[in-house]
This record gives C-alpha cells, structure tokens and sequence, in this order.
C-alpha cells in the first residue's frame, strides 16, 4: 500500500507540474496578442497517464470492501494527492479519482478530512490565509464547468459576454489555484451528483450537515460582497460568484429556504430591529414592512412601489432601498434552474446544461447618496430619466423613450411590433403577443390565470430555456399548451432551423422542458409543414416496421411494450431528398452515430431522384420505397455524391480513403462498411441478395417488396 500511495503522490506532483506549464504557456499567448475565448481554454494533453491510471485501479478495487475503506482513509497525504489530481489528471484519471472520493468520504469524518487537506507542509497555504475544504474543490470542480453570460441591465443593445471560470479569475489569496482550468460537463455532473449525495446524507449524517451548511454558505456570500466588489468587472473576478453558481447547481428547496430564512434571522435577532423597520404607508395593517423609501410617497412595499409609480410624472421620484433589504437574497429553483436574486443581481444557471446567467443592474449609475454609506437609489429616481424600455431596459428621456416605452434599437423595435400593448388589470404590461384572444397571464405573479388558461410556473425573470440568452420579460412570449412560456421569436427560429444534422427528428418541434409537441395557434403556419412531414415519415416507418416483421417487438423482462410509431420512428433512419423533399430511408438509426456530423445537403438525393442504374419503378409503391446499395460495402445507401455514387454513412464520413481503393482491392460480398471485409459468403449478405461486385452501383429496387419477399 504505501509504494502504491508514494508512486501516485510522484504522478501528482509531475501532472501538477505539466498543468501549470500549460496555463502559463496559454497565459502569455494570450499576452502576445493571440485570439482565445474563455470556452476556448484547453487543458494539458496526458499521453503518460497510464501508469497512473493503473496505480489507481488498483486503490478503487481495494476501496471495493469495506477493510479496504477503511485502511485507505487512514492514508491522509492521499487525499490531498488524490484532490490534485481531481483537478489536473486526464479524463479517465478524473473518472477515477470521483469514484474513488465517493467510497472513501464515508469512512473519513468532515474535521479529518479538513486536517488532511491542510497539511502543515502544504506550499499552497503560504498563499492564503483561509483553509480549503474537500467542499470548496468539488465545488470549484463544478464551477469550472459552467459557462455564464453575463449582462448589464440598462446597459442597452450591448451584446453579452460568455466566460468561464478558469478564464475569470484572478489569482489572490481567495482564490486558490485549482480554481483555474476547465472541467468537462460529463464529469461535473458526476460531481454534482456526489454532492447531491453528501447534501442529502446518503454518505454520512456528518457530511449531510456540513454540505448543507457549506452550500448555504456559498450561496449567502454573494449578499455580502461590498459595494466595490458588486461592480460587474470586479465581481466576475472573484470565487464567490462562482461558487454561489455551482452551488445553486445542488441546492434543493429544502436548502432554498434555509437562505430564505436568513432574512427572518436578522429580523428575530432583537424585537427592536424588527420593529425599527418601517411599515408600507400605503397599507393600513400595520404589519406589511416596507422595501422601497420614496422621498415623495413614503415607504412603500415592492408591489405598491409598482402601482404607485407607474404613471409617468411618479417615476420622477426619488427613491431607494431600505437599509434592511440591501443584504436580501431570495433563492429558488424554476423548472430545473437554481436562482438567486438581489437587489442589484440575478443568478441564474440551469442544472442540466450548465449555462448560466449573471444580470447586474447598473449600480454606479443610479447611486445618487450624497455619502458612501447611503443605500444606492432605484433607476427611475434619476432626475431627467423618463423612460425605461421594456424589452432591453435602456433608460432615456429623448428620443421614442420620451414618447414610449421601446427604445430604438432595432432589434426592440422588432418585438415592440409583435408584442401585445395591452395593460393587465394589476398593471403591469402584458407580456404577449399582438391579437391573442387571451392575455398571457402577468409574468410578475400578480394574478391567477384565467380558469381555462394553464397555471403560469415561470416568471419575468426566468430565462427562456431556447434561447438562454434573454429573461421571458425582454421579448414577446407565449405559453403553449403544456403551460410554458417561452419567447416567440425563439419558438419560430428553433421551428426554422428543424433538427440538427442530416437524419430526420422531430424533438426540436418539442417543448424543451417537458418534451410535450409544441401548440399555439401563432405556431400553426411553421408547425405546418413540419406535420405532415412527421406523417409521412410515421407512414413509412410503420410500413417498412411491418414488412419486418417488427410491428410489435417485445421488451426485456416482461417490459411494457412500446408504441409501434415511435418504435420505427427510432429504429429507421429517413432523410429529407434534396431534389425532391420527400423522405426517405437510409438505414438503420444506429449507423447514424456512427457519422461524424460532417455532411452536404445537395448530396441527400433519394433512389427515385439518383436513378443511374434505371432501376424500374415499383408497380406497387412508385418510387417512394426506391433503394441503391452503397458503392463500397453490403449497406443501404444513404447519400448520392459526385452524380455517380451512393454511399452509406460510414463510407461516406471515409469517402476519401474508400474511394481511392483500388478496384481490385475492395472487399467482396459480404463487405462492411469503410472497406471492411467480413467473414462468410455471399450467401450471408446483410442486404440477403445477390448483387454485383463491390465498386458498382447496384439498384435494390424497392424497399417495402424486397423485404416483403424476404419474409
């Protein structure tokens, strides 16, 4: 045991070390001048990890038991060469190192853990003065990550701009030096999920609490930054932004609301606080405490702060945040998305793609307090700004704005022509779109739905989940039948794009969250097409399923059985012809992942519209079922190139090799794809016909009475 845990503490040191000259190589290329993303940021190829991996398996099969456990936790320098390597390894090393965490967390108790970690001889705690917790590197593992677009409200048309973790943060004594890098997706999930565990107690009850607590913590940071470190340049430098994100990525409500509560805890602190706090001037129940103080109207809760000023001599006023509300943060979770909100900051990250969000609002630009301890003042106490756009949140007093509420900016103006100009009963503008025959309910939760309308489940601060771009409230949006809102402009273009690559698919035409087919009537025209496009695919499919003799497969272990269209709709491959836009088969849907994605419309020509071999029309079926077998193996043809050749999908990704092969040196029947000779005789074909040899085009003729034949 000892040589094993001595050999990987030498791969920690030697990775570490590669890691580090490969952040500083890509530092001073960007020094120099060269172009690099964020999200183009690459971690350190490792062509010699195999020693380390084996070293590794054989601490994971020892951790298989619980004496083997046992005697691993009593290893403290492992840890820490275990976390480094969590950060620096390989992918498969990473893999390693996550499994390897999870078994041996439970037999070490959080105090042990934290003195492990911390080692006196450690050189890293020269440069900080906080120690590190095995929470603050899963964690951190997690941040990096998540990739965050980060936005100025009242900024105007300024596009916003994505960064990374690893690319944003600046060295300093709070931020320690596993917090640079990247993480890949698929393994920060793992993390996730291990913290989920820890947070939920299914490690430990020990690691049950201190996970809570610590998440809590990360979270509740962010309300306590000082005012010069709000400032978004300064703030998306610092840990703490990015740790609240990635801990939002595991919170639960139940852990929601024990930040929620910390508001309470002020107030419960002393009765004198709580009753020094004023109450709204507008309420006479004496118990509605006040967020908003307006030198005009008087302290006033957040929703008749709205009513009150609306109108356009009201918002004149001027107005700030109550002392009590500046270190107020509300967090919750909407249909998968952990939220965070402040008075001048919205978090926001979506736990299954790890895109997020941070909205500043424009803080230098409105505090108007004649010291530095005055609380900042709201936009609209800005003496001379009159009007605030209500897609972009621009603010002018000249131009539309001094007659409107859309800026000029073109792409406002855009959704000022399809949005709904009608005002809701609680006052607030709706936020649909032109000629419903119903408003979308108020986005800002100030009423019910109508009794036939669906429950709203998100709110003006909710990302639309297409885009992630912009908030619902920044763009005219719809509600579909299924009871998400998502924007129209980003309904219509996911609609026009269709799917994604060359084989026909229909869930883009889905809601993204609940996977419902996507309804509204302003959706009927796009949806259109797409519908008997599916109908046609659904005919096909079934019919070829049929002639199979596949139309109802059975399922594993006395499964449900499943439902015959969508079982061919998987099964079956279909592409769109580029001559003729008619679907048509190309294989099965298993050799479509083999593809590398690369592919070329114009060479998607069905067997009726690539007929170079004058293959007779089927008397039955017409040209719909016609087939060709590829060029270069025993496989259904898919894509028609050069106007003399099919090709599968696996010769066609190996085009270039495979049709540079000799004549004479092509497989013969039986033939796999990419030149591949298989085993057996031409009377084992996979197409179960006889057919010329490899190198010619051959004309199957069609599909449906091939296969009926051959049942």
């Amino acid at each position: 045991m000892s040589h094993i845990v001595c050999a990987i503490g030498l791969e920690a040191a030697r990775v570490r070390d590669d890691w580090e000259t490969a952040l500083l190589c890509a530092d001073a290329a960007e020094r120099e001048g060269e172009d690099r993303s964020s999200n183009s940021i690459k971690q350190p190829t490792h062509q010699q990890d195999n020693y380390c991996f084996e070293m590794l398996s054989l601490l994971l099969a020892l951790s298989g038991s619980a004496v083997g456990r046992t005697h691993l936790a009593q290893q403290t320098e492992l840890i820490a060469d275990l976390l480094g390597l969590l950060h620096t390894g390989s992918d498969r090393v990473q893999r390693q190192i996550i499994s390897l965490l999870r078994r041996i967390i439970t037999e070490i108790p959080p105090q042990r853990m934290l003195s492990a970690i911390n080692l006196p001889n450690d050189v890293d705690l020269r440069y900080t003065t906080t120690r590190v917790t095995l929470l603050d590197h899963l964690v951190c593992y997690l941040a990096k990550a998540i990739t965050v677009q980060v936005k100025v409200k009242g900024a105007g048309g300024a596009p916003p701009g994505i960064i990374t973790m690893g690319g944003s943060v600046i060295p300093t004594a709070l931020a320690t030096w596993f917090m640079r890098g990247i993480t890949t997706k698929k393994h920060a999930h793992l993390v996730a999920k291990l913290l989920s565990d820890m947070a939920e107690g299914k490690v430990s009850s020990a690691w049950g609490m201190e996970t809570r607590t610590a998440l809590v913590n990360y979270v509740s940071a962010v309300a306590q930054m000082s005012e010069p470190d709000r400032q978004p340049a300064r703030c998306v430098v610092t840990p703490v932004i990015w740790l609240a994100l990635a801990a939002l990525c595991v919170c639960e409500q139940s852990h929601m609301e024990m930040v929620n509560n910390t508001g309470e805890g002020r107030e419960a602190r002393g009765r004198d606080s709580a009753e020094c706090r004023p109450h709204c001037a507008n309420h006479d129940d004496g118990s509605t405490q006040a967020v908003i103080d307006c030198r005009s109207c008087g302290p006033l809760c957040a929703e008749c702060d709205r009513f009150l000023h609306l109108n356009r001599n009201a918002r004149m006023h001027h107005r700030q945040i109550c002392k009590e509300e500046e270190g107020a943060i509300r967090i919750d979770i909407h249909e998968g998305c952990g939220r965070a909100k402040l008075f001048w900051l919205l978090l926001l990250v979506d736990r299954r793609t790890l895109k997020a969000l941070a909205e500043f609002r424009t803080i230098d630009n409105v505090c108007e307090g004649s010291g530095s301890g005055d609380p900042p003042t709201l936009p609209s106490g800005l003496p001379g700004f009159a009007g605030v756009c209500r897609f972009c949140g621009a603010r002018g007093s000249t131009g539309l704005l001094a007659i409107g509420n859309v800026c000029s900016d073109h792409q406002c103006q855009e959704h000022g022509r399809e949005a709904c100009t009608r005002v809701l009963p609680c006052g607030h503008t709706c936020g649909g779109v032109r000629s419903e025959r119903a408003c979308l309910p108020c986005l800002h939760g100030c009423a019910a739905p109508a009794d036939d309308a669906a429950p709203l489940r998100q709110d003006a601060d909710d990302m639309c989940m297409i885009c992630f771009t912009d908030p619902l409230q920044a763009a005219p949006a719809i509600q579909l039948t299924c009871g998400h809102v998502f924007h129209l402009h980003c309904c219509k273009k996911v609609l026009a794009n269709k799917w994604i690559g060359p084989r026909i698919t229909f869930s883009f035409s889905q809601c993204p969250i609940c996977k419902e087919d996507m309804n509204h009537w302003i959706l009927e025209e796009p949806l259109a097409p797409i519908r008997r496009l599916r109908e046609e695919v659904k005919r096909k499919a079934l019919m070829r399923l049929e002639y199979e003799g596949l139309a109802a497969p059975g399922t594993a272990k006395g499964g449900p059985l499943p439902e015959p269209a969508n079982y061919a709709m998987e099964r079956y491959a279909y592409y769109v012809c580029h001559k003729c836009g008619k679907a048509y088969f190309g294989g099965l849907a298993r050799c479509e992942a083999e593809n590398s994605g690369w592919w070329e419309p114009a060479e998607l020509v069905c067997g009726a519209c690539s007929d170079v071999a004058g293959a007779r029309t089927c008397p039955k079926h017409g040209a719909d079922f016609l087939e060709y077998k590829c060029r270069y193996c025993c496989s259904v043809a898919v894509f028609f190139c050069f106007g003399t050749s099919h090709f599968c999908n696996a010769c066609h990704d190996d085009f270039q090799r495979v049709t540079n092969i000799p004549r004479h040196l092509l497989p013969q029947c039986p033939a796999g794809p990419k030149g591949e000779q298989l085993p057996g005789t031409s009377e084992e074909c996979p197409l179960h016909i006889h057919h010329p040899p490899t190198g010619e085009e051959f004309a199957l003729g069609c599909g449906v009475c091939r296969h009926a034949h051959a049942f």
